[in-house]
């Protein structure tokens, strides 16, 4: 590193190198150095640093001669920055580009060909692309110049599909390739292996999350951290914190005390709860998204008080102590207004009445719950129920929803569901699972019991309402 910063220095001087330099001991090389730098004024700029020692190593060679020189160094490692550096020092934390910034940016590196202006009809892969780069101006600029060659929307899409292969094998690219190799060498060896095992499945392949993690487990590569460090509670800038345990989903994981006094968290998932962490989360109003395993009903009243408080959430998932236990939350009278997301695990006596005030829910998720009824929905045109939601269903009703155009293909997902109960719904619908050869037939070939009636221009087909029909599928 000497030899190179001698090269440097001489260079920007347009002075001559040395031509012993290769022969140069190290005592030699730090000689040199402070004899060239003890009475000029310099400016070192030590990029994307990665090594802890890096300024232990080096400073020796680098006199403080007060002319007003400087060094500084860029990385992403907080470790490097918050090191004490033994002279005044200064930290300036970077933030990513914003959304419009790194959309112009990339325009301006991506469209030379078009005024520096995206063409309408390329817009939405170009944005894709930019999300894709997360506000890092490295990216914006490495992928901005390899899409300036494309013109057309079918070479932008063959580009998006093989952006791995242009990693690897495009020199535009080779700034973003060299950080990311750098990033997988500083790794720990585990977490190395980890990155490894991802090469046994081919590249189009989708790796589902815990396929991915049981292999891990299997190799001893990983394993699920039970408590979390005291310390973590420092990190006052913090803003999401999800510890999930992987061999048992049903576990949270034990969050230390003063959890409150991060201020800047907005994210807290995967919480064990006890009466700590409980009446701590009361003034943790800033939260969008809450994950709390395993509540007692000591725990229900000081949780429904905290949940109250939190106006921004929007996403909670709450299970039960027990498998079977019962899940009380009737204490909560005014819901978060813009909560989207609901979790549930436990058995629910009733249907809390702050149910109806959900305007803005999106997705329920309801982990114990058995039977299922969707009644009176005259503008309900679709039903998405995703795989886990509602694994133990047995019984779903769907009445007076005439707009619904097709049985939903979740359904095949329902494993456990025994019985379909629709009423008042579309002719064509009924259709596409009663003729032997119906679209939506194989959705709900596995449902030992399904009970129609449906009116048509003539009445109600059949005329009476059925005790039972049984499907032969």
């Amino acid at each position: 590193m000497f030899k190179s910063f001698i090269r440097q220095f001489y260079k920007a001087a347009n002075e001559a190198v040395p031509l012993d330099l290769t022969t140069m001991s190290y005592r030699e090389l730090v000689e040199k150095l402070v004899n060239y730098l003890e009475r000029k004024r310099y400016l070192v700029v030590l990029d994307d640093v990665w090594d802890t020692e890096l300024w232990n190593k080096i400073k020796v060679a680098l006199p403080n001669s007060r002319h007003g020189c400087r060094v500084i160094i860029t990385t992403r490692m907080d470790d490097i920055a918050a090191k004490s550096f033994e002279v005044g020092s200064n930290i300036h934390h970077i933030k990513a580009m914003e959304e419009n910034q790194a959309w112009t940016f990339f325009c301006m590196k991506a469209f030379p060909w078009n005024a520096r202006s995206c063409p309408h009809g390329l817009e939405d892969l170009a944005r894709d692309v930019v999300q894709k780069c997360q506000g890092l101006p490295l990216a914006v600029v490495s992928l901005g110049g390899l899409f300036s060659t494309k013109h057309s929307e079918l070479e932008w899409k063959t580009t998006c599909n093989s952006l791995n292969w242009e990693l690897s094998n495009n020199s535009m690219l080779q700034p973003i390739k060299s950080n990311l190799l750098l990033s997988y060498n500083d790794l720990p060896y585990r977490l190395k292996s980890c990155f490894l095992c991802c090469c046994l499945f081919p590249e189009v392949c989708e790796i589902e999350r815990e396929r991915l993690a049981r292999l891990w487990m299997a190799e001893g590569f990983i394993e699920d951290v039970d408590a979390l460090p005291n310390e973590i509670v420092n990190l006052k800038n913090l803003r999401y914190l999800v510890s999930s345990q992987l061999k048992d989903e049903t576990c949270g994981t034990w969050f230390p005390p003063k959890l409150n006094t991060l201020n800047n968290l907005q994210v807290l998932g995967m919480v064990e709860a006890n009466n700590m962490v409980v009446k701590e989360i009361r003034s943790m109003t800033q939260l969008v998204r809450l994950d709390i395993l395993n509540i007692e009903g000591s725990h229900e009243e000081d949780l429904c008080f905290a949940i109250q408080n939190m106006r921004v959430l929007r996403r909670l998932y709450v299970t039960a102590a027990k498998k079977d236990g019962i899940l009380c939350l009737d204490a909560l009278k005014s819901p978060p207004p813009f909560l989207e997301f609901l979790g549930l695990s436990g058995k629910l006596e009733n249907i809390p009445q702050w149910f109806k005030s959900l305007q803005n829910l999106r997705h329920l998720r309801l982990n114990n719950l058995e039977f299922l009824g969707i009644y009176n929905c005259p503008n309900l045109q679709s039903i998405t129920i995703d795989m886990g939601v509602m694994p133990g269903l047995k019984k779903l009703t769907i009445c007076d929803c005439r707009m619904l155009t097709e049985v939903p293909s979740c359904l095949m997902y329902l494993t456990k569901l025994q019985q379909l109960l629709l009423v008042d719904l579309s002719e064509d619908l009924i259709k596409r699972i009663e003729e032997p050869c119906g679209v939506d037939r194989p959705n709900v070939h596995h449902i030992p019991i399904i009970i129609y009636r449906y009116e048509t221009s003539s009445g109600w087909f059949p005329s009476k309402f059925p005790i039972l029909f049984l499907f032969n599928i």
